[in-house]
């Protein structure tokens, strides 16, 4: 018989298929404690530690943890066999300006979906351009402005920036990319192993893809034009290809950022008495192994067949829940956010198996950015990024500022030509571009009239 002290770590498990995409512990709104513990579910709560919770309650609250109905699931599923493809498109169709073959619209933007080709192998980069219908506008002197996302993500997230972000009296392009291997990019072999491969080698792999992509877009004409806005793994290998490539865009907005500084991201002080006597914050060996064994957690939707998108749910219904309250257009959204996170989690595992190499388990920093990239930020020789910086974490967020604070310093004081400010977005966690994008939409666009 299986003891109730028993302990199974459920973000560890099921829901690090769905919760990793908040770069682990150090992350984003999860799953709550509370929605397993109590029946009012409602309540936006706070981000919360990983925690590990005995496993008869979790049995018992099944049902309420995995929302989407078996019939639901099973119809997801046949469409991701028959078209994977329409599951992304189906999504951007909510998008006024989106353009295909079916879909017309009232706007003065336009956008298409672009594969860009990265490498001698077929490999592409799958990207969102939005740029002014009017075909007298000067596209050379576009300014740019670009999205990406990060681990486990799609450029999908960002469905409300994309929305509703103005092209500024049509001065603007907006790219949003899924990086390689990610998303709806294509999904080559993961060349490396953890353990086997330095992680120099592993991030050059991610760099020289993205910065084909820059080329062939004929983003590096006039650089200073450029706003690139990442986030969580997606910032962490930004800010390294920012020192590797210094002049490539004007400003990088660095949203949530991953593996910044060795500081704890959990605060214990933060989740109450109730949750530090009940939960269990420490990894379990075994997930600290498969961790290092490069095994993906997503291999869970993957393996399950119908039930991948009942597993997604688990996740997904929480995460993008405040537009199934909302009018039907955001209802519509939230049903196709949902089956598009069943969609990215179910296509073969590639890019996602960078995140050991980055992060060790619990989301501690194997190599800190305050500990490479800005570790003297007054030695140009080893600190050359060449543009402004722009931190961005959420009111409620698992990211630690407390990095970006002490480089904004840094910056600030000793580079004259250079700038850094952090910017907290109130009532949001981890996806703060999404809990509250009316309040980060709006400090997007100062950061866009400030170029």
């Amino acid at each position: 018989m299986i003891s109730n002290n028993i302990k199974i770590n459920f973000k560890y498990l099921i829901e690090s298929a769905l919760a990793r995409l908040r770069m682990r512990s150090a992350t984003q709104p999860r799953v709550q404690i509370s929605d397993v513990a109590s029946n009012q579910t409602s309540v936006l709560q706070p981000s919360t530690p990983p925690t590990a919770i005995p496993l008869m309650t979790i049995v018992k609250r099944l049902p309420s943890l995995f929302p989407r109905s078996v019939s639901e699931s099973y119809a997801d599923y046949r469409i991701f066999q028959t078209n994977q493809e329409q599951i992304q498109t189906d999504l951007l169709n909510t998008l006024p300006m989106f353009r295909n073959e079916t879909s017309t619209g009232n706007d003065s933007r336009s956008a298409k979906l672009y594969r860009i080709p990265v490498d001698t192998s077929g490999n592409y980069i799958n990207e969102l351009c939005i740029e002014p219908q009017d075909k007298n506008v000067e596209r050379n002197n576009l300014k740019h402005l670009i999205f990406i996302h990060g681990y486990g993500a799609g450029l999908g997230f960002f469905i409300k920036n994309l929305e509703h972000l103005p092209l500024l009296n049509n001065e603007w392009c907006i790219h949003a990319i899924d990086l390689p291997g990610f998303g709806y990019s294509s999904r080559p072999k993961f060349p490396f192993k953890y353990g086997v491969t330095n992680s120099l080698e592993v991030n050059d792999w991610f760099h020289s893809r993205i910065n084909n992509w820059f080329r062939k877009r004929s983003l590096l004409e006039n650089p200073q034009n450029n706003i690139v806005l990442a986030h969580s793994l997606g910032a962490y290998i930004m800010a390294l290809y920012a020192n590797k490539y210094p002049d490539h865009f004007k400003k990088l907005i660095m949203c949530s950022p991953a593996g910044v500084c060795h500081s704890n991201n959990v605060h214990k002080t933060k989740i109450g008495k109730n949750l530090q006597n009940k939960a269990n914050l420490t990894p379990p060996w075994w997930y600290s192994k498969l961790w290092n064994m490069n095994f993906s957690p997503f291999s869970l939707v993957r393996n399950s067949g119908p039930l991948g998108s009942l597993i997604t749910s688990g996740w997904s219904y929480r995460r993008f829940k405040q537009l199934s309250q909302s009018d039907k257009g955001d209802q519509e959204q939230f049903e196709l956010l949902h089956r598009y996170a069943y969609g990215i989690f179910n296509r073969a595992g590639s890019g996602e198996y960078l995140l050991p190499f980055v992060l060790g388990c619990g989301g501690i920093p194997r190599e800190p950015l305050e500990e490479t990239v800005f570790k003297d930020v007054s030695d140009s020789i080893n600190f050359k990024a060449n543009c402004d910086w722009v931190w961005m974490y959420g009111e409620n967020d698992w990211m630690n500022k407390d990095g970006a604070e002490s480089i904004t310093d840094e910056i600030n004081k000793k580079l004259g030509n250079k700038k850094s400010r952090v910017v907290v977005v109130p009532k949001s966690g981890h996806h703060l571009y999404f809990d509250n994008y009316q309040f980060f939409n709006k400090e997007i666009i100062k950061e866009m009239k400030d170029i």
